[in-house]
């Protein structure tokens, strides 16, 4: 389903996590990835996680400041990476008289403010974080988080394939929106096994 474009940025907030050992890991029967287990205690210090992601709204400020022109907002390999491949905007973005389309499954489309920034390197989501004064969260902080929410959302049998806008109706209410489905968050951590993994 294709709908119109929308210059209406949901509103955000932010939601508190308090420090905890806590488990993660995948820890029931069914289907997982193997990087995903063994399940295993971690330490959490507190934190706050926005109660959306990040919108394309959001990261058109970020261009518009100059976010892909300023080194001292990238991580140095970042900033190498982008200055090789003249990086501009997020991948399949393109600009044309100051009006901004997105090419998706149902071609190009006029970019909808109000949807979830996807198709971003971890350089640009680091990059945009530190612009906006913020860090990316580490997996242990994610996966705390997440998994305290129902797994619900843009999921794959809904046929949409595309990143919705966030439900203005829970935003009042401080919930979080968007955890699961529409789009995967970037981490600040290294991608390696849990302790007790194995091939």
């Amino acid at each position: 389903k294709v709908e119109e474009a929308s210059d209406s940025i949901p509103s955000s907030g932010w939601l508190s996590v308090p420090s905890g050992l806590r488990q993660i890991g995948h820890g029931s029967s069914g289907f997982c990835f193997d990087n995903e287990v063994a399940r295993h205690r971690v330490f959490v210090r507190s934190f706050e996680m926005a109660t959306r992601p990040v919108t394309n709204g959001e990261y058109l400020e970020f261009l518009a400041d100059g976010g892909y022109r300023r080194p001292e907002l990238w991580l140095s390999e970042g900033w190498d990476v982008c200055v090789e491949k003249g990086w501009t905007a997020p991948l399949y973005w393109s600009e044309n008289g100051g009006d901004w389309s997105v090419f998706t499954l149902h071609g190009s489309l006029p970019l909808r403010k109000d949807e979830p920034v996807c198709h971003i390197s971890y350089f640009e989501a680091d990059a945009y974080a530190r612009w906006a004064g913020c860090r990316l969260p580490e997996e242990a902080e994610w996966e705390v988080f997440a998994s305290a929410r129902p797994v619900q959302g843009n999921l794959l049998e809904y046929g949409r394939y595309h990143p919705a806008a966030a439900d203005e109706g829970t935003a009042d209410e401080g919930a979080a929106q968007q955890v699961y489905g529409d789009v995967w968050e970037w981490t600040r951590s290294s991608y390696s096994p849990y302790p007790g993994y194995r091939v």
